[in-house]
């Protein structure tokens, strides 16, 4: 399985091609800027992405960063995400959030959801939830795991 660790940070993952915005630590596979689209990853590279703590700190919304996860992974293959709930004050106290978020917050992506039905024009790239979303114990973050529909 092919292993796309975005933003790894002092997280690697063994066997992942680990990717950060800066070469800060040996394990850092690629350095690149998430702001600057599209990123340098061929078409259907990966089998899952793994972005913890981590799009909510570039630019780009939901909509083009998963855009652009959708595009670098193959026909089912999976996001794993974890960002911030917006109404948490924990989220709000690194002034690099640029995002937050709600538990429907990712509805639109799925057609199988009533929201995803309703606003079919946002992206022509779908996803299938797979898992979630669900809040942390601190209602801080939520997670979830969406797969590609191609």
């Amino acid at each position: 399985m092919d292993v796309l660790n975005l933003g790894c940070g002092n997280k690697p993952i063994e066997g992942a091609v680990n990717h950060d915005r800066i070469k800060h630590r040996k394990y850092v596979d690629v350095a690149h800027d998430l702001n600057e689209l599209p990123w340098p990853w061929a078409d259907e590279s990966f089998d899952r992405i793994v972005a913890l703590a981590v799009l909510e700190h570039v630019e780009p919304d939901l909509v083009a960063t998963l855009d652009e996860c959708w595009r670098i992974l193959r026909k089912g293959g999976r996001v794993q995400l974890k960002l911030p709930y917006w109404n948490s004050e924990i989220s709000h106290r690194d002034p690099t959030h640029r995002w937050f978020f709600s538990m429907g917050s990712f509805d639109q992506f799925d057609p199988d959801r009533r929201r995803g039905k309703e606003y079919t024009f946002y992206t022509d790239r779908k996803w299938r939830i797979v898992k979630g979303p669900k809040m942390n114990n601190a209602k801080s973050s939520i997670y979830v795991v969406m797969e590609v529909r191609k």
